[in-house]
């Protein structure tokens, strides 16, 4: 049976606001994930719309499917979501990826299409591979072995450069010529360096979705970016440096946006308490009856009247980021939260009627120690004793264009022993939702490494596991160069104590 018309057709029947289009040339725009979370991700669909407006160019989605493995025992050409055309019959296949544990998703998405996934073995007769989305931003150097480009920053200035070049090259050198030198074009057939980010001008914003579906992880919710960037100085965070400079948009530019027929509107940005125009929008859209969804409040600028809003928009749950364990780390990643802030958020949430504070945080920071764990713990017992508390708990992983780019992992086994005395501790007092100390090691190795790391996922992307990860890594040499730097909580953050001097543990790392 045709897995486009028993799995995709479904799906494209409930959408909305889907595009159809034929032109002479096809961009196979894939997601490597799943549907439902590929729908979500607000960047993907504003690519989508993008290539579709370009002269002569017809965009059409490819995601993997649920069962990779069942999918491909039925020998049929993974397909595109609008049409069923193979995913593989196109002159661009761009993929837009978000998450760093997606790079072995991004070859076996390749492979299922039908493609060679290294660079080096496709020629002209294969589709051009691009690949984009905040994983590039980050660290594009594991997808070397794989794009034919790779595009960094904002899609909205480089999809018109992709375009033109596609409609002006016949072959892989002209349209490389063509996007050579550009701002936010990265050649790895050519290019040992990223370049400068591309940045668009706030004439092109705000982003907003294309497509409704209630088959997405935000289900039947229409997304409206407030503000890029952040200006805020945490020093852990991308948003201020991978998204900056910060660009607000006006209150009434969103609401222009946003179609009549939405009754879920998601507000995204990096601070949308410090966005000046939320309460505003959020009043709005709630007195014409439509759900509000925010993608994240700071402790410190929440008010009744902010939550008042967002619980008349339907919120049930109030969410904030201590993003520390303690007063004293959060002071030192800048992230200018306090004890008493939270305090206030959790009294606030429990006058309002909120039926919980969920408090995202991390822990294995540099200079953590146990008492930092202890502080954690009773502090969370006394917002306990306020409103229902649920804990999100994920291992600190550090990224490239940060300050912490040269900060030791934590550890897997200093992590896993702390969340154990979290969870014994804190059992009976809140509910509490931990990522994997292993694979935030695997996102941290990703997320700083070289080419090197792109072959290792090559080797195990059919049969990935932390065990396979540690072997092909093992394999093509991979070495921790950041393991002996001592982040100290006397230092600012990219500054360690290190008994060997060595280009990262001198000075800011950057």
């Amino acid at each position: 049976m045709s897995y486009w018309r028993n799995q995709l057709k479904p799906l494209l029947d409930a959408e909305t606001g889907t595009l159809f289009k034929q032109a002479p040339i096809r961009v196979s725009l894939a997601f490597p994930n799943r549907y439902s979370v590929g729908m979500a991700s607000l960047g993907y669909q504003v690519i989508y719309r993008m290539f579709n407006q370009e002269e002569g160019i017809a965009c059409e989605r490819v995601f993997l499917p649920e069962d990779v493995e069942a999918f491909e025992k039925t020998g049929q050409p993974l397909p595109t979501v609008e049409s069923g055309r193979a995913a593989g019959d196109c002159e661009l296949f761009a993929i837009s990826v978000s998450f760093e544990l997606d790079l072995t998703n991004i070859i076996r998405l390749l492979d299922v299409a039908g493609m060679r996934p290294l660079r080096e073995e496709r020629d002209d007769t294969d589709p051009l591979v691009m690949i984009g989305g905040p994983f590039t931003s980050s660290n594009p150097y594991p997808l070397t072995p794989f794009a034919d480009v790779i595009v960094i920053g904002d899609g909205e200035q480089i999809v018109p450069v992709i375009s033109e070049a596609l409609r002006n090259s016949t072959s892989r050198e002209e349209f490389y010529d063509l996007v050579d030198g550009m701002p936010g074009i990265f050649l790895p057939a050519r290019h040992s360096h990223e370049p400068h980010w591309a940045t668009a001008p706030k004439e092109l914003l705000p982003a907003y979705s294309q497509i409704v579906t209630p088959h997405s992880e935000l289900s039947n919710m229409f997304l409206v970016e407030a503000q890029r960037g952040c200006p805020r100085p945490c020093t852990f965070c991308l948003a201020r440096t991978m998204y900056g400079p910060n660009r607000n948009n006006q209150a009434q530019e969103l609401l222009d946006v946003i179609p009549d027929w939405a009754e879920k509107v998601g507000l995204v940005g990096a601070a949308l308490s410090d966005f000046p125009h939320t309460k505003f929008v959020g009043r709005t859209l709630t007195d014409r009856g439509i759900k509000l969804g925010v993608s994240s409040i700071r402790a410190d600028t929440v008010d009744e009247e902010l939550a008042g809003i967002l619980k008349a928009g339907g919120l049930r749950t109030f969410t904030v980021a201590s993003d520390a364990p303690s007063e004293r780390l959060r002071r030192w990643l800048k992230k200018g939260i306090t004890t008493e802030d939270l305090l206030k958020t959790a009294h606030i949430s429990r006058d309002l009627g909120f039926s919980g504070l969920k408090v995202y945080m991390m822990i294995g920071l540099g200079p953590e120690t146990d008492d930092d764990i202890t502080e954690l713990i009773e502090f969370t017992k006394e917002l306990a004793k306020i409103n229902r508390i649920a804990l999100g708990i994920s291992p600190f992983v550090p990224k490239r264009h940060t300050p912490h780019f040269a900060d030791p992992f934590g550890g897997v086994q200093t992590i896993e022993k702390r969340l154990k005395r979290i969870q014994k501790e804190l059992r009976t007092t809140a509910e509490l939702r931990n990522v994997s100390a292993k694979w935030a090691w695997v996102e941290s190795v990703i997320a700083r490494g070289g080419p090197e790391v792109g072959l290792a996922a090559y080797q195990i992307y059919r049969n990935e596991s932390i065990g396979a990860w540690k072997k092909a890594l093992e394999q093509v040499g991979w070495t921790d160069e950041f393991e002996a730097n001592q982040p100290a909580i006397g230092l600012p953050p990219g500054q360690y104590e290190s008994k060997e001097v060595s280009a990262h543990a001198q000075g800011l790392a950057v």
